[in-house]
């Protein structure tokens, strides 16, 4: 158009001949003159309408070309070429759509029969075939708010204490309003899938009406032709918490396209620019931070709050965990699928219920709760000092190289191989007077070091026990010959620090 406008310019502006345009921009006099003969007849034509003038300089140039037979897609390759798609089509609608023909694999197969084809021009042809298909539309739905929400997993990789681990993000999107939901899992299993349930409708403090799944494992038990028989878990959830259920049909994730994006969404939110955390809690915290932050703003909230206000009642979280009867080892530890979790070590050989959940197990001997422990996934031993001390009080040389000893905090570490390397049994009667009066181990580091900076020498677990009990504000028990001095020493001691502190006093006053 460009090129057509200069060569009208040239020719009624600055009055230059067919051969001088020609030459100057490069075209062919066939060409200059064939423009100027069209726009000299369009002139002729107009009778005062120059909108047909407009119209033909900002037509674009139209190319004769001729009909040319083609020379290597012959009759014979677009039958075989046209039988492979059809092929394709066969076993995609069979479920063997792993087993297509990909354009490659028919290009390869010309090759073999001896057709001289590029793959260039078999890609071309199929394209082109493709893209006379008919396109399938789509009708764009209106919800009632707090009438349906849809549900869906989505996979995100992150470090978590300093080791990479896949996890599973279950994902919630209420339709009407887009607001989002999401948690995370090691696993994509029943007990993360009714928790992931309990920990949206507690954070919405209501039940949305309806829930779309696609066909995940943890929903859709079996398949019956058109039918999908439920979950027992999908059963309970829906006797529990009242909302009804849907699925979507095979393949057609459009069917829940809110949550489709929202999977989306969330792992870009919130893990594109931070991805290393110390822990899943402290990851999914930041997780529902993400989500809360989105649902706050401007487009979203007002008709989340809308949502919210329409949902079913909700009163308290349904039980999701597992409840299994397993048998303590000598090894004081129970093992669940090849990961060891310690019990206090008068168990050995007895029975105890677990609860088990999707991230922490909680054990119970007689209905009392003797130990809890975060769930692993990678066949460790999760052992507690403190369930090992009465086996510790009668062999206290297993103490320094126990792989309790190994897991304890490291401030606990710190002061036993500090003060307690050759006298373990007072390390041991020390963790049995903290475990009797409910100290925890941040009090007794606290006190060790209480007691370093006091002035002794060489800190005793009777300095430490004497600290802790000041602090309970109870009378220190009556111990041994051995450890009388030490106690009188240290007691002096502050007496004597309180009596300086005094007499500074007296002498300001």
């Amino acid at each position: 158009m460009k090129d057509k406008s200069e060569i009208i310019r040239l020719r009624n502006y600055e009055g230059l001949s067919e051969r001088e345009i020609s030459r100057r921009l490069g075209f062919s006099r066939i060409t200059v003159h064939r423009i100027l003969d069209e726009y000299t007849k369009a002139l002729k034509e107009q009778e005062g309408d120059k909108s047909r003038i407009e119209a033909y300089i900002l037509t674009p140039p139209i190319y004769k070309t001729e009909n040319r037979p083609k020379r290597r897609l012959t009759e014979n390759i677009i039958r075989i070429i046209d039988h492979c798609l059809e092929e394709n089509e066969i076993k995609k609608r069979s479920g063997r759509h792993k087993q297509r023909m990909f354009k490659q694999d028919i290009h390869e197969l010309l090759v073999e029969k001896g057709y001289d084809i590029s793959y260039s021009t078999v890609c071309g042809y199929i394209s082109n075939q493709s893209s006379q298909k008919e396109k399938e539309s789509f009708i764009k739905q209106g919800y009632i708010p707090g009438e349906k929400a849809e549900f869906d997993w989505g996979e995100v990789k992150l470090c978590i204490a300093g080791r990479w681990q896949k996890l599973y993000m279950s994902a919630f999107a209420l339709c009407s309003s887009n607001g989002r939901w999401g948690d995370l899992f090691h696993r994509q299993d029943t007990l993360a899938f009714m928790e992931s349930h309990a920990n949206y409708f507690e954070e919405c403090k209501g039940v949305p009406h309806e829930v779309v799944y696609d066909n995940m494992r943890v929903a859709v038990a079996s398949f019956a032709g058109n039918e999908k028989e439920p979950t027992q878990a999908l059963l309970r959830m829906t006797a529990f918490y009242g909302f009804k259920y849907r699925f979507c049909n095979v393949r057609r994730g459009n069917e829940k396209g809110h949550v489709e994006r929202t999977v989306e969404v969330l792992r870009r939110k919130a893990f594109c620019l931070k991805d290393t955390f110390d822990t899943i809690e402290q990851a999914t915290e930041h997780l529902h931070q993400t989500c809360r932050k989105l649902n706050a703003s401007e487009d979203i909230r007002p008709k989340l709050e809308e949502d919210l206000r329409s949902l079913l009642p909700y009163t308290t979280p349904m039980g999701c965990f597992e409840r299994r009867e397993l048998k303590v080892d000598k090894w004081s530890t129970i093992t669940l699928n090849t990961s060891h979790y310690s019990v206090p070590d008068t168990l050995v050989g007895r029975m105890v219920e677990v609860k088990i959940f999707s991230e922490k197990l909680l054990v119970y001997m007689n209905n009392a709760p003797v130990a809890e422990h975060e769930r692993s996934y990678y066949s460790t031993w999760s052992l507690n000092l403190n369930h090992y001390l009465q086996t510790l009080k009668r062999k206290p040389g297993a103490l320094s190289g126990s792989v309790a000893l190994s897991q304890a905090p490291e401030s606990m570490k710190e002061l036993y191989y500090k003060y307690f390397t050759d006298n373990g049994k007072s390390f041991v009667d020390l963790l049995i007077f903290a475990k009797e009066h409910a100290i925890s181990y941040d009090e007794i580091a606290l006190a060790g070091k209480d007691a370093e900076q006091s002035g002794i020498k060489t800190v005793t677990a009777a300095h430490i026990t004497t600290l802790l009990y000041n602090r309970l504000n109870q009378t220190p028990p009556l111990y041994k010959h051995e450890q009388k001095d030490e106690i009188e020493d240290f007691a002096i001691k502050q007496l004597s620090m309180w009596s300086m502190m005094m007499n500074n006093n007296s002498k300001i006053v």
